[in-house]
């Protein structure tokens, strides 16, 4: 009896999804669902944005808090950086998720959830960057200010920040990158972000390896074009100086 081998078409398995096709690699299911992936964009972006934005206005006060003369003051705002700093971002999601609304006696939203604990992680940081390049300017010029008559919040506003903000555009690009690829975990919780949408994307079409490479794409252009906006910022501030 004589076993015929059954070879399948390429033709026949690259009907499933237009587009682009490298070897196994399917990338039709990216061009046929993109707009899933779109939506899921739309909510990263803004809840890092938003995540940023607080948790540098809370970065600031910490990194006041931590140059205070005041000893309670920078006890707690040392304390604060210890706790962010040294517990695991996927952990401070779900505990403000789970915890916090014990504390506050309501609930909140997933998305709300997680662009608070965010920020709270992103202000540990941003507070130890602001401390840091205000006290890698020179102590001369603050002495230099005081002398002319200039009082310690024109000393700070005028000669020093300038300055420190120069220096603190890297770290702060680093982490607002930081906090984008965390934004991630945010899919845990059941927030439809790019990463959320691309796990349900991968379980209905049956394509993870497309998806997920996509993904991984999709996050490395995103941390470029801002790696390289920062940089550009910073060419443009040195020019001026």
């Amino acid at each position: 009896m004589r076993i015929r081998r059954v070879k399948w078409s390429k033709k026949k398995k690259n009907q499933t999804y237009r587009g682009l096709t490298v070897g196994e690699f399917r990338f039709g299911v990216i061009f046929d669902n993109w707009h899933i992936l779109v939506a899921g964009l739309g909510v990263t972006l803004q809840v890092t944005f938003v995540s940023l934005l607080c948790g540098m206005v809370l970065g600031i006060i910490l990194g006041m808090m931590r140059l205070s003369s005041n000893r309670i003051l920078a006890t707690i705002a040392l304390a604060y950086v210890a706790v962010l700093r040294n517990t695991p971002a996927l952990i401070q999601l779900i505990w403000v998720y789970y915890c916090l609304p014990l504390l506050i006696g309501f609930d909140l939203e997933a998305t709300t959830s997680c662009i608070v604990a965010l920020s709270l992680h992103a202000g540990g940081y941003v507070g130890e960057i602001v401390r840091g390049g205000i006290q890698s300017i020179d102590q001369g010029q603050v002495e230099a200010a005081r002398t002319i008559g200039l009082s310690r919040w024109q000393t700070m506003y005028k000669v020093i920040l300038p300055q420190a903000l120069r220096r603190m555009i890297p770290p702060l690009v680093n982490e607002g990158i930081s906090l984008l690829k965390y934004s991630s975990l945010v899919s845990v919780l059941g927030v439809a972000d790019l990463t959320y949408q691309a796990q349900v994307l991968s379980t209905t079409t049956f394509r993870p390896l497309e998806v997920f490479t996509f993904l991984g794409i999709e996050y490395f252009v995103l941390c470029s074009v801002a790696s390289y906006g920062a940089h550009i910022l910073e060419l443009r501030l040195a020019r001026r100086s």
